[in-house]
């Protein structure tokens, strides 16, 4: 498979490399590397400051407030952008990547006009409401729920490991309207304001000293019905279109590179047995094996672009990304931890590595839960099977 851009595809990877060269702040490039989000007040000035340029959603169409970049436009921009060491947004992944989309495609024209500007600009943040303490790989299995009263749904329930919560303006989420037939057929997608009467955020502690996680708890919500999302009944359908947007986007192949060449540095500095860890055989082969890996998954991007690029939306396919993507990006930080010898053990910063040790640390932590959000490799294992291979369930 030979891959090459054209002319003026090339002049836009360099525009491109070169402004995120010239306009990454330190201060958000020291966060990226290690799997954790960029602290809140970073988050949303990087978030104005790619809005400001035009390049917050370059994906978009130009009347929108995008670039209208073409598809293989589109995976350049990423490339380079996650390549420089710039870090993923949260408001982008789940406003912009997921939710957004979403409307563009089954969304009204007037929940289009109302919510997606203030998600372009960062006036607005979401969250997603799709896990429960008794639902998380097992979606369809979800309790919450909604019942049509006048002009609108009552809502009662929990939603639990819900990013960024705390810090939201609205979420979207899955409810359910109907416990009669099959359990994916009662299920709805709704829009709703957290500031509403009823709704308790509570943020959960993880291993990393932060709270990214927050349970969600609704006492007799009142959601006007013009928020729903599609039809009655057909949120699992859209749960699934909304996931496939998010597996598509979920290991930025730049990123892992960028991850990559991080962890060859730090090992050019790590001295194992009176010489750098880089010239140490074992240690080479391991790092040489992740970048081989790193090119297959790339490679595995070029064949998805090429179906997008003929008008198909992303399918099961991008469960290969995600199962892929999330395995490879723990092998990484385990090399990471790896690559700083005995000062991998340490939690707080070391001034000859900068920000490097406590990263490496957080990372090595979240690497663990990239296989479980967005859909557990089990499940993407199944989804590959069933969907991709056409293997039966039994």
């Amino acid at each position: 498979m030979k891959v090459s851009y054209s002319s003026d595809e090339e002049r836009f990877r360099e525009e491109v490399r070169k402004w995120f060269e010239d306009n990454t702040p330190p201060d958000v490039k020291d966060q990226t590397l290690g799997g954790s989000t960029l602290e809140h007040g970073l988050m949303f000035k990087w978030h104005k400051t790619l809005y400001e340029k035009g390049w917050i959603v370059p994906e978009f169409p130009k009347e929108l407030g995008g670039a209208g970049l073409s598809e293989t436009e589109q995976f350049i921009f990423n490339y380079e952008y996650s390549n420089c060491g710039a870090p993923r947004l949260k408001t982008k992944l789940v406003s912009l990547g997921m939710l957004a989309p979403l409307l563009l495609q089954h969304g009204t024209k007037e929940q289009q006009d109302r919510f997606i500007p203030d998600m372009l600009s960062g006036k607005t943040i979401w969250c997603q409401g799709f896990s429960e303490p008794n639902a998380g790989s097992d979606l369809a299995s979800l309790n919450m729920k909604a019942v049509l009263e006048g002009d609108h749904f009552v809502l009662n329930g929990q939603k639990t490991w819900t990013s960024m919560a705390d810090h939201a303006d609205w979420i979207f989420l899955l409810v359910r309207t109907d416990s009669s037939g099959k359990k994916q057929e009662g299920i709805s997608f709704l829009l709703a304001d957290l500031k509403t009467p009823g709704i308790t955020i509570r943020p959960i502690e993880a291993l990393t000293d932060h709270a990214p996680f927050c349970e969600v708890f609704f006492d007799d919500v009142r959601v006007p019905k013009e928020n729903l999302v599609g039809k009655m009944g057909e949120g699992w359908k859209l749960a699934g279109a909304l996931l496939q947007h998010e597996r598509l986007n979920a290991f930025p192949v730049g990123e892992l590179i960028y991850a990559i060449e991080t962890v060859r540095k730090k090992s050019e500095k790590t001295i194992y047995r009176g010489k750098p860890l880089i010239q140490d055989p074992v240690f080479r082969r391991k790092l040489a094996a992740l970048e081989v890996d790193c090119n297959s998954l790339l490679y595995t991007f070029f064949r998805i672009l090429s179906q997008l690029k003929v008008g198909s939306a992303p399918g099961p396919e991008a469960s290969f990304l995600k199962v892929y993507g999330s395995e490879l990006y723990r092998r990484v930080m385990d090399l990471n931890i790896e690559a700083l010898g005995p000062y991998g053990q340490s939690w707080y910063n070391l001034e000859e590595f900068d920000n490097s040790i406590h990263q490496a640390t957080m990372g090595w932590i979240n690497s663990t839960s990239l296989t479980i959000w967005g859909g557990s490799s089990e499940i993407q294992r199944t989804v590959i099977a069933t969907q991709v291979l056409k293997l039966p369930r039994k």
